[in-house]
């Protein structure tokens, strides 16, 4: 009897983990490796047009890294990121980043193809 209390308040527990931790903020690691400093970056919801605030407070320049608290699980997991570069004032897009996984964030850009990519760990 008291292992199947104990087991019962255990899954309880567990549960209200689970249902607390829904909506909390999840920190990962941007690391610009582009070869390029930028001065914005922005999220949005994959599919969506509307775009988070710069989450940049200067100019990220090549080999810096900063992190990022994304706040929006509740949306889903995949989302694009939108880098405008300092230079020369244009903008790529990092298309289906699953940010509820990614701890890391590196990011990689070949300015010739105009190619985005990037690894996450």
């Amino acid at each position: 009897m008291k292992k199947r209390v104990l087991m019962g308040s255990l899954a309880a527990l567990l549960m209200f983990c689970s249902i607390t931790n829904a909506g909390k903020s999840r920190d990962f690691i941007v690391i610009n490796n582009t070869g390029y400093p930028m001065k914005l970056f922005s999220i949005s919801h994959s599919g969506d047009n509307a775009w988070s605030e710069n989450e940049l407070s200067a100019v990220l320049q090549d080999k810096e890294k900063f992190t990022m608290t994304f706040e929006g699980a509740e949306k889903g997991c995949i989302w694009n990121i939108k880098v405008m570069w300092a230079d020369n004032n244009t903008s790529s897009i990092y298309k289906d980043v699953d940010l509820c996984k990614a701890k890391v964030f590196a990011m990689k850009y070949d300015r010739k193809t105009d190619t985005t990519s990037f690894t996450t760990e």
